[in-house]
């Protein structure tokens, strides 16, 4: 096997990196706005080698996955292979009732958190959103939470209230806020810390699993020097689960 190229594509970033035979490239990542995803694939992939598979996990609008294609077909002369949810794959059971409504991109990093981590995985994505969700050592998926993501938490805070934030907020290591800038910035950062460490505690307590935590997503960073427990950074983990999803599903 020789030639896939794995893309991630968000509703205003699109991910992506190739694998030979001398392996996976480094993620390579670009955002786009509605309508001009084509002058952004020009940019990034007119030049580059025609890979012999393509395949794609998408969260974005049908418009968008319209536009990915038709320059794939145009440029390459190849058709996607779109990752899909189902009830059970790769090793793992979804826990929604109905499996097309989980996120393609939360399925895809559960798949590679849980592969290296067969006791149980803790998968938080800090994105716009931050999502979480929780495997046990079967590889059952329990479920998850959606919350905001730590800016849109802050944006949402602002726009609601006269809070005047020209202040520049400086280092998350105290632990009280002193200003009304740092106790915004670290409340808003440690309601997503709380969640994530909550639940980890209450798989323990129960005796469910004791998961490892895997942090990725464009917002990890200003969650991670407030966490009190081991984690891993993947910054690529949903390529990585498209990855092992066309092993499963390719030929």
């Amino acid at each position: 096997m020789t030639g896939r190229l794995y893309i991630d594509l968000g509703n205003s970033r699109i991910k992506w990196m190739m694998e030979n035979l001398q392996g996976c490239s480094d993620m390579q990542a670009m955002e786009y706005s509605a309508g001009r995803l084509s002058e952004v694939l020009d940019s990034a992939w007119r030049l580059a080698a025609r890979p012999e598979q393509l395949w794609l996990a998408s969260v974005a609008e049908g418009k968008t996955n319209d536009e990915l294609a038709a320059w794939v077909r145009a440029g390459w002369k190849l058709e996607p292979h779109v990752m899909k949810v189902s009830a059970q794959d790769c090793g793992l059971t979804c826990g929604y009732h109905q499996p097309q409504q989980l996120g393609v991109d939360r399925w895809a990093a559960m798949i590679a958190a849980y592969q290296e981590n067969p006791d149980g995985v803790c998968v938080v994505d800090c994105g716009t959103a931050v999502t979480l969700d929780m495997v046990d050592a079967r590889g059952r998926h329990l479920g998850g939470y959606i919350l905001p993501g730590v800016q849109a938490m802050k944006h949402k805070l602002l726009q609601e209230t006269a809070i005047d934030m020209k202040e520049q907020y400086i280092g998350t290591a105290r632990e009280w806020g002193d200003s009304t800038v740092s106790c915004i910035e670290l409340g808003t950062r440690k309601a997503v810390v709380a969640l994530v460490e909550q639940s980890i505690e209450r798989l323990q307590a129960a005796g469910i699993c004791d998961p490892g935590l895997i942090l990725t997503g464009g917002e990890a960073g200003l969650i991670e020097p407030l966490m009190q427990i081991a984690y891993q950074r993947r910054d690529r983990l949903v390529l990585e689960g498209i990855r092992l999803y066309a092993r499963e599903h390719g030929s």
